[in-house]
């Protein structure tokens, strides 16, 4: 009767979840069944692909046509396999029969069709302009035709989530459906977004059922670490040198990039922002002799040890070390000697002697926005407007919100992030095309060549031919929008993602992380062990 007692009390246990494996001992094996994380305030997107969920390539919660593994390859994800015509304007998804939605589904290519064409219409996350037609053919198939070859598409196909067509609403975010390994659960507004394995996935099965996100400040999140209430943080490089007891630093190289956007265009004009109308322009920055100062000015290994503790790289573009990377953008940075030229022959120079340029009356003076609850750009900013100073520059620094800053920013710097698996983002950075759509191309940039080479990229009909433009449109010996040419935004480093993680979990083989530690490290979470 004692062991019954004891057993049922055992039963009882509300400590967190766990299963008991039996062994051919009489001592069973524990698998720990659920994660708590505090990676950043990953709610943004709201779980809807037409708000911008799952543009970094991680949808626990919904899945895609391909997707990327964890050697950079593109992959059949809800399509078995796809194919290509030989002028590039038709590709075919076969999908596989086993997929479902997480309320029982089955995903189907008129699901496909719909999404496709909903955020073709709507044309704010996704620019689709270039599809032609999506048909949902028979044998669970979808074939899309393009107007044009687009070098990119393929890893648009990573990106966009299928939602369910039958249960598709402006409500969605509100009881998210979708295909991935994990369904939501339980959101509670900036503070915690609770997901459970989906018992309709697909693929491999993950050791852990239940996951836990706290969406708390950096500092917080550090905090949740030493109280022992969370198995993973992330860590800004400032906090990398912290010991939590039971706890490793994973460090993880990426092509996460950050530099300083900047305004092309005088002050005075009207332009868009994810829609809304918002004043554009900067006296200051639109100079060009300002822009390229500093790219040549800015001492990108100080930046690295002062703001990131020396963990990270140096940044020249969007894309360092990436098959479709110019290295001939590469500069001797921190020589101020040669930015002080440069400010010089472009007709700034300090003439009351207060360390700020002047040029016809005005001073050499901008402000700066950063995300004030991100300390890793807090940090950056202060570092560059630190060694701007040195060059006569002054930077007024302003910690704010997204919200604000998609409003102020046209008009100002910013803080600038991107990077991804793939070249896009060179297109949507910085060809004029893209002006006043979302927040592609903030400096409101505009190069005619550049646009000749971005354009002839896209439409290239392999990945080699379309490497040769991306390459040229950054600079071809006389102009690009790298640092060495119009230099719409100044890159400067590629950070380290850095996480405290339980030593005892096992975060398997990670890619080469792109922008976004939110999600960044998600990739191959059905792969995650604990031992």
């Amino acid at each position: 009767m004692a062991l019954t007692v004891f057993l049922f009390l055992a039963g009882c246990d509300t400590g967190s979840p766990e299963s008991e494996i039996a062994s051919s001992s009489k001592n069973p094996i524990t698998v720990k069944e659920d994660l708590v994380l505090a990676v950043g305030k990953m709610d943004g997107g709201q779980f809807d692909p037409k708000k911008g969920w799952g543009m970094t390539q991680i949808r626990l919660t919904h899945s895609s046509l391909l997707t990327i593994d964890s050697d950079l390859n593109f992959v059949g994800d809800l399509a078995k396999s796809y194919t290509t015509s030989e002028d590039g304007l038709t590709w075919t998804f076969p999908l596989r029969d086993d997929a479902k939605f997480s309320n029982g589904e089955q995903v189907t290519a008129e699901d496909v069709k719909f999404t496709y064409e909903m955020l073709k219409e709507d044309g704010i996350k996704f620019d689709l302009s270039f599809v032609k037609s999506i048909e949902a053919s028979e044998n669970n198939t979808v074939v899309i035709k393009l107007n044009e070859p687009r070098s990119t598409f393929v890893s648009q196909l990573t990106e966009i989530g299928i939602v369910p067509k039958a249960h598709y609403d402006d409500h969605y975010s509100d009881n998210p459906i979708g295909s991935g390994p994990y369904k939501v659960i339980q959101y509670d507004d900036g503070q915690q977004v609770i997901m459970e394995y989906n018992p309709y996935w697909y693929g491999k099965k993950p050791q852990f059922k239940k996951l836990t996100f706290l969406l708390l400040a950096e500092d917080a999140s550090l905090a949740a670490a030493k109280a022992g209430e969370a198995d993973i943080v992330y860590v800004p490089p400032t906090f990398a040198e912290q010991k939590v007891e039971g706890m490793s630093l994973r460090t993880y190289e990426s092509i996460d990039s950050r530099g300083i956007m900047l305004p092309t265009v005088p002050s005075g004009g009207k332009g868009k922002t994810n829609d809304k109308e918002v004043d554009i322009g900067n006296d200051v920055t639109s100079d060009l002799a300002i822009r390229q100062a500093l790219n040549v000015g800015l001492d990108r290994q100080k930046l690295l040890d002062v703001a990131l503790d020396g963990h990270g790289k140096k940044a020249y573009c969007l894309c360092d070390n990436m098959p479709w990377f110019n290295e001939q953008t590469v500069v001797k940075d921190g020589d101020i000697q040669a930015a002080k030229e440069i400010l010089a022959n472009g007709g700034w120079a300090d003439s009351n002697s207060d360390g700020i340029l002047e040029k016809n009356g005005r001073k050499a003076e901008f402000e700066m926005y950063f995300s004030s609850s991100d300390q890793l750009r807090s940090d950056l900013s202060l570092a560059v407007a630190d060694q701007a100073s040195e060059l006569g520059i002054q930077i007024n620094l302003i910690g704010s919100t997204w919200d604000e800053i998609y409003v102020k920013g046209k008009t100002a710097a910013v803080a600038w992030g991107g990077g991804r698996h793939h070249a896009h983002q060179l297109y949507s950075m910085n060809s004029s095309l893209r002006m006043n759509k979302g927040i592609d191309n903030m400096p409101n940039y505009r190069n005619p060549k550049v646009d000749e080479y971005l354009n002839k990229a896209l439409t290239a009909t392999s990945q080699e031919e379309a490497n040769k433009y991306w390459k040229l449109a950054q600079w071809d010996g006389q102009t690009g929008f790298s640092g060495i040419g119009d230099a719409p935004i100044v890159w400067l480093v590629r950070v380290d993602h850095l996480y405290l993680a339980n030593e005892k979990l096992n975060l398997g083989k990670q890619p080469v992380h792109s922008h976004g530690h939110e999600w960044a490290l998600f990739g191959n979470v059905t792969e995650w062990t604990w031992s």
